[in-house]
């Protein structure tokens, strides 16, 4: 008879944290209500709720301009659209009263924080798309160079269509349906 092993999937982890960090949450409250007292609790995580939604607005409006600039420059805005939701995230963080969770929203507010995280989440989702998809592709699809197709071969050309412009099918008969 073969062994069977259990799937631990995102699924089970994700009910795993929403069970665990609710209870170290409440551990911490009630160590920091031991070791001062309730007004000081309170004002504790009143205090942290305010200063984060603040401090997540202007950065996230900061990040939003950010986001726009790049898009008028013609620029890619993946690292600032990666960078918003994680300043989404830490907001979130922030607004649900504990000390675990603030501790955790306020390091994703810090700039260095966020580049270093974003960095390895794209280590890891190339690591993990590659291990998946591992023979599709003969090179790096994450490579910068895009210019060279990875067989050597010629590119593909594409035909740009300007709606203003009459088409060979638009400036004759009308077509049928």
């Amino acid at each position: 008879m073969p062994v069977q092993t259990v799937s631990f999937s995102i699924t089970w982890k994700l009910l795993l944290a929403f069970l665990l960090v609710p209870l170290v949450e409440l551990t911490l409250l009630v160590q920091l209500y031991q070791r001062t007292d309730f007004v000081t609790t309170v004002l504790v995580v009143i205090f942290t709720g305010i200063l984060g939604v603040h401090l997540t607005r202007r950065q996230g409006l900061d990040v939003w301009r950010a986001i726009h600039r790049q898009l008028a420059e013609g620029k890619d805005p993946s690292a600032e659209i990666v960078s918003g939701v994680m300043i989404l995230l830490a907001g979130a963080f922030l607004m649900t009263p504990g000390l675990l969770t603030d501790g955790v929203g306020f390091l994703l507010l810090i700039p260095w924080v966020r580049r270093h995280l974003r960095r390895r989440l794209a280590a890891w989702f190339r690591q993990r798309t590659i291990r998946r998809f591992g023979g599709a592709w003969s090179a790096d699809p994450f490579s910068a160079d895009t210019s060279v197709p990875p067989d050597g071969g010629p590119r593909p050309s594409v035909r740009v269509v300007r709606p203003s412009q009459k088409t060979a099918r638009s400036a004759g008969t009308p077509h049928e349906t």
